[in-house]
Formats: C-alpha cells, sequence, structure tokens
C-alpha cells in the first residue's frame, strides 16, 4: 500500500528545518500499542538469550555429567507442582480481595514471574511483579495485600516445617505419627492465636520502633510490624479457606523436600530426609536476602555449600547438590520464559483478532 505524504512534510528546497506535521501525518501508522509489543517481543528474546549468557553453563555440563538424570527431570515436575499449589493459595487470597483471576491463570502467572525474577538482583521483584500483575481495575491495595499475605503464611509455614523437622531430628531422628498430629494442631492454634492479636502486637512493634536508636533495631521492629499487620489479613476469612491455605502451603513444603531428596539420590549422597527438611527450610528463609551475586546465584546456594559441608560431605559434592538446585530453579525460569513468549505471541496472532 502507497502511503502519500503531503507537501507539508516535504524538507525546504534551500536547507529549511524539518516540518514536524511529518510526526502528525505518519503517527497513526504506527500504533501505540504495536510500539509497545514490539518492545516486549524484544525484551523476551533478549531475556530468553541471555540465559546462556548469563548462567555457568559449563559448570551446570560438569555436574550433569556426574549425576542419574532421571531423578532430576522428577524434581522439575515437583517443582511445576509447587508452583500450581502456590498459586492455589494466592487465588484463596486474591478471591477474598475481590480480584477474579482463575487458578489456572495465576498459575501462569507464577511461572512466568519466575522467567523475569530470575535476572533481577532484588528477591522482592517477583512480589513486586506480582502486585503490579494483580492490581487490575483499580485493585492495587487489595492487590497488594494479597501478596503480603501470601509472603507471611509462606515464611511462617517454613519456619514451623523447619522447626518440626529440627525437633525430629534432636528425637534420633524418628517421625512420631502422633507428634506430627499434635504439633499440626499446635500449629493451627498458633496460628489462628496469632491472627487474633495481630493488631496490638502491630502497635507494639511501632511503639518500640519510634523508641528505638539503633538502625538495626528500628528495621526489625519494622518488619515485625509490617508482619503483624499482613497477619491480621486473615481474620476475615473463615476456617475452611485457612486450612485450604495452610495444607497447600504444607504441601508445596513437602513436594519441595521431596525434589531435595531426588537431587541427594541422583548424587548417592549419604544424608537423612530429617536434616534435609531443616536445611531446606533454611535455604527458603535465606532466599529471601534481598540481593544475588553473579550469575543468578545467592544466598540460598552458599548456604547450601556451608550447611552441607558442616554436616560431613565433602565440600565438592555440596558445592555439585547447590549447583543442582540453582539448576532446577534455572530450568523452571526458563520454562516459565518459554511460555512466556508462546503466549505473548500467541495474544499477536491475528486469527486470535
Amino acid at each position: 500500500m502507497r502511503v502519500q505524504i503531503p507537501p507539508s512534510a516535504h524538507l525546504p528546497a534551500h536547507g529549511g528545518h524539518f516540518n514536524y506535521q511529518t510526526m502528525d501525518t505518519l503517527s497513526p501508522l504506527i500504533p501505540r500499542k504495536s510500539i509497545l509489543n514490539g518492545l516486549k517481543l524484544i525484551l523476551i528474546l533478549a531475556l530468553l538469550a541471555g540465559f546462556f549468557y548469563y548462567i555457568p553453563l559449563s559448570n551446570i555440563l560438569n555436574v550433569l555429567k556426574t549425576v542419574s538424570l532421571p531423578p532430576l527431570f522428577w524434581t522439575l515436575v515437583l517443582g511445576i507442582l509447587v508452583i500450581y499449589g502456590a498459586s492455589i493459595k494466592l487465588w484463596v487470597l486474591t478471591r477474598k480481595q475481590g480480584i477474579d483471576i482463575p487458578v489456572h491463570k495465576l498459575f501462569v502467572l507464577n511461572l512466568t514471574i519466575r522467567f523475569y525474577s530470575f535476572f533481577s538482583p532484588v528477591s522482592s521483584v517477583g512480589s513486586l511483579l506480582r502486585w503490579q500483575r494483580l492490581a487490575v481495575d483499580g485493585k492495587a491495595a487489595e492487590g497488594l495485600v494479597a501478596v503480603a499475605a501470601n509472603r507471611v503464611l509462606d515464611i511462617i509455614v517454613a519456619i514451623t516445617v523447619g522447626l518440626f523437622w529440627a525437633i525430629t531430628a534432636l528425637n534420633q531422628e524418628m517421625v512420631d505419627v502422633s507428634l506430627t498430629i499434635a504439633y499440626l494442631i499446635i500449629f493451627l492454634f498458633f496460628l489462628w492465636f496469632l491472627i487474633h492479636i495481630s493488631d496490638p502486637l502491630a502497635v507494639w512493634a511501632q511503639r518500640k520502633k519510634a523508641d528505638s536508636r539503633q538502625p538495626v533495631a528500628v528495621k526489625a521492629f519494622s518488619l515485625l510490624s509490617k508482619l503483624f499487620l499482613s497477619l491480621g489479613i486473615y481474620r476475615s476469612f473463615s476456617w475452611l479457606e485457612v486450612i485450604i491455605m495452610v495444607f497447600t502451603a504444607l504441601g508445596s513444603e513437602l513436594f519441595s523436600l521431596l525434589a531435595y531428596v531426588l537431587i541427594a539420590l541422583s548424587m548417592h549422597i549419604s544424608i537423612s530426609v530429617v536434616d534435609l527438611g531443616w536445611m531446606r527450610a533454611l535455604l527458603f528463609l535465606a532466599a529471601l536476602a534481598p540481593f544475588t551475586l553473579a550469575g543468578g546465584f545467592g544466598l540460598r546456594e552458599v548456604s547450601a555449600v556451608v550447611l552441607m559441608s558442616g554436616m560431613g560431605i565433602a565440600a565438592d559434592r555440596a558445592a555439585a547438590f547447590s549447583m543442582l538446585i540453582y539448576t532446577r530453579s534455572m530450568t523452571i525460569s526458563l520454562i516459565g520464559g518459554g511460555l512466556e513468549l508462546v503466549l505473548f505471541l500467541f495474544e499477536l496472532s491475528p486469527h486470535r483478532k
């Protein structure tokens, strides 16, 4: 199709200035949405290509040559199931806040966010992206509440599960069924109690923050205040909703632990499930640190080497275990990137319009 440019758009014959009516004439030919779509496509492709520059590919391949691969495949399946479980938990939270997004869309959202957050040196970028995508129809405040409550529950469950495995380790690594049930009942009661006294605790933390002079104490009480304020959100939930979220979170913890067990089996590392249990909880909390190291490594991977070396496992085996944890996380992020690209190209498809 030929586009006729009006005479006013041409340059003057004697080296005059460009007539900016040209831009006004041509601007409808390049819609703003097309420009944004093009930029997003470039970003996705650049990040996908960046994976192979950013990650220590040669180190990963060297480790993979020394392990059994089938168990590693199942760790990826378990990782996808963990993300789906997290999506169910987030669905309950968003539904309570009046945000109507189906579970399968939240699953896609969580998986693609793993892709974008992989490159960020700030661990909170995943929560920020999640909030941005949940803030639909002017519900930014409701989306922020859901994201904050989701993170608080994850932290509480990780600490609780870690304590359970630590107590079991002290009990000669024997899992007592009756003790487990009692521990679960105590946890649910403690969570209910904490939810109902969260407001006074938040006020107390804010008062202690105002009275403190040490920067570390100010930051600690500020975090406590935010935690208790977020926890108070759960007072509006029914027992059924809380139980669904708690058991979904516990199931995700068990699946994550099973993935660690499979990684250890693939390397023929002799370590008990109990030790892996409390170690995984510590590594989850370490992953919340607000920074990562070069190549996408974070405090989680470094902590894994330190903890396993302290348990008598050879440093090179501990480093290889840490590398496989990183590889699993990287692969799931790469799957999220591929899914993001496919879905975006589908949106641009003329058959969809």
